[in-house]
């Protein structure tokens, strides 16, 4: 952005007759008079030559002035501002002399070729203590700068409060989960105030949103032994049910994965297609059935569900596509008792689960998560303690017979 010259306020007389009147209060700022192609994510900039600052406004088309902040002497905008808006930027100071002046500029944003749209999930729902909270792009934001921009613009806030921190868990999707499980019975509120952030090339974010959500009154973890074919269901640490399941066969394609995952969904009827998966319908693993009481834990079509065909089977052998089937009963009162975001943790099948399989936050450890931050800064590695032996001075310290246990697990990793 070119800066643009000074401007100021006409002379005055100074004070007694035949004094030399001070110099005006002269104004400078950043963006060019008339200007078409500002950035929404510009700092704009008010400062003075001659005189000093007094205050500094940014209105937009809607009326609604723009924060910033006056430091020695210069004014710089804290807000985003609209893409494709105009934008009329005033200023008053006072020349040395006590003299006033003041000083209007209009402007207006550049227009994005195309709107980045996204969406904050959670919203007005009561959800299990597993849930993140989720801003999905429809496209991937394309640098770590754009992502790290998208990220300074979310706040989230949590009654009670809670340690926690975002990762992306992919280019287009930015999470935000507690270190540990939410507490239950917290309030959360998303600020994502993403109104003129760059996502792409020629793409701009033009408005900002905002998401609220309470976690349950409990906290409900589920475990499902893929390998013993049993499902164990505790509530706030207590031992709630026990159900015989029966999970995916051990070949490849079906066995059932293993990882935390929680509900995402919950349909009480519906119709599972292979073809869904990629399976066409004159292949011999293609199946199309009807289910109720089904809870979604994964995109790739794992679910808990009403399996009335696969009693026989259920506590004695796998025998899915890969979703965990269970008696109608018990899947009635699972599928009643269960929110989205309650956890469900698989346990003792080879196959692990992906991240990007589904809701994969809790597949990594709170330091890792960390690390997906778009903002992540790597702890510094302490300098070496330097030894008090002197140089050239043999060191009578014991030499030890074995390694330390630290040292042996380094070793053997």
């Amino acid at each position: 952005m070119s800066i643009a010259g000074c401007e100021s306020s006409p002379l005055a007389d100074g004070p007694g007759s035949g004094s030399t009147p001070a110099p005006p209060v002269s104004f400078q700022t950043s963006v060019v008079k008339g200007a078409k192609d500002v950035r929404p994510d510009a700092t704009v900039t008010v400062s003075t030559i001659e005189g000093s600052l007094h205050t500094v406004t940014l209105v937009g088309p809607d009326g609604k002035e723009l924060r910033g902040e006056l430091e020695n002497g210069t004014w710089r905008l804290v807000d985003m501002m609209a893409p494709g808006a105009v934008y009329t930027l005033k200023a008053t100071g006072v020349s040395d002399d006590g003299t006033p002046g003041s000083f209007s500029r209009a402007f207006t944003t550049l227009k994005p070729t195309v709107e980045a749209t996204y969406r904050v999930t959670p919203d007005a729902d009561t959800v299990g203590v597993g849930m993140p909270v989720m801003i999905t792009f429809d496209t991937n934001v394309m640098t770590p700068q754009m992502r790290a921009n998208v990220e300074k613009q979310v706040k989230v806030t949590t009654t009670p409060a809670q340690e926690g921190s975002f990762g992306w868990l992919t280019d287009n999707q930015l999470m935000w989960r507690p270190k540990e499980y939410w507490k239950p019975n917290t309030k959360v509120s998303v600020n994502a105030a993403l109104r003129g952030v760059q996502t792409g090339e020629k793409k701009w974010v033009t408005q900002d949103k905002t998401a609220a959500f309470t976690i349950a009154k409990r906290a409900r973890i589920s475990t499902v032994d893929v390998g013993n074919h049993v499902m164990t269901v505790k509530e706030n640490g207590k031992l709630v049910a026990t159900y015989p399941v029966s999970s995916g066969r051990a070949t490849k394609s079906w066995r059932t994965r293993s990882g935390t995952k929680i509900i995402t969904e919950k349909r009480a009827f519906m119709v599972m297609d292979a073809a869904s998966l990629g399976v066409p319908k004159d292949d011999p693993n293609y199946y199309r059935t009807e289910v109720n009481y089904a809870m979604r834990v994964t995109n790739t079509g794992e679910f808990l569900h009403s399996a009335p065909w696969s009693v026989w089977a259920q506590g004695r052998r796998n025998v899915s596509h890969g979703c965990v089937n269970m008696g109608p009963r018990d899947a009635k009162q699972m599928f009643n008792a269960s929110l989205p975001g309650d956890v469900v943790d698989f346990v003792n099948s080879p196959r692990k689960m992906k991240p990007t399989d589904g809701v994969g936050v809790w597949l990594f450890d709170y330091a890792q998560w960390q690390a997906r931050s778009a903002l992540y800064t790597p702890p510094k590695t302490p300098a070496p303690t330097p030894s008090a032996t002197p140089s050239g001075t043999p060191s009578t310290a014991a030499t030890p017979s074995a390694p330390s246990s630290a040292t042996a697990a380094t070793d053997a990793a």
